[in-house]
């Protein structure tokens, strides 16, 4: 049996911004959104994965799994103190902070279930984009 495994890329969410902020920002805030740096739109990854399935079903192949990629971050913050106020060497920020991780995509593996007719007049493509989140590589 032939086999498929295709990567669905997942996107940060769009939040509102504050507008309180704003006044008080040293970079003022261009737009009334932006993007989050540790939020999925599990949204838009869901309409993905449907999509990549339903395209799947359709070329006759069936989902054997879905394994999510997992990636992650950090904040840090690098602020040594004044000499004279706390000493030399100490930090007066949290440091390394917080870590956190996020699905960064998701791979679904599929198995074909019927013969497709062989087309002779057009070379299979090794990789075909269906959108710029859905890729599905032979």
């Amino acid at each position: 049996m032939k086999q498929k495994s295709i990567l669905v890329k997942s996107y940060f969410a769009k939040i509102e911004t504050d507008k309180r902020e704003e006044m008080w920002a040293a970079k003022p805030k261009t737009s009334e959104w932006e993007y989050s740096n540790c939020k999925i739109d599990s949204e838009r990854l869901n309409n993905d994965l449907q999509q990549a399935i339903e395209s799947l079903n359709q070329q006759g192949y069936r989902v054997m799994q879905i394994t999510s990629i997992t990636s992650g971050d950090y904040h840090f913050s690098d602020h040594v103190s004044d000499n004279h106020l706390l000493g030399s060497g100490v930090t007066t920020e949290g440091g390394y902070g917080y870590g956190f991780s996020y699905t960064d995509s998701l791979v679904i593996l599929a198995e074909q279930t019927q013969q497709q007719p062989s087309q002779e007049t057009e070379p299979e493509l090794d990789q075909i984009v269906i959108s710029d989140a859905v890729i599905i590589v032979d």
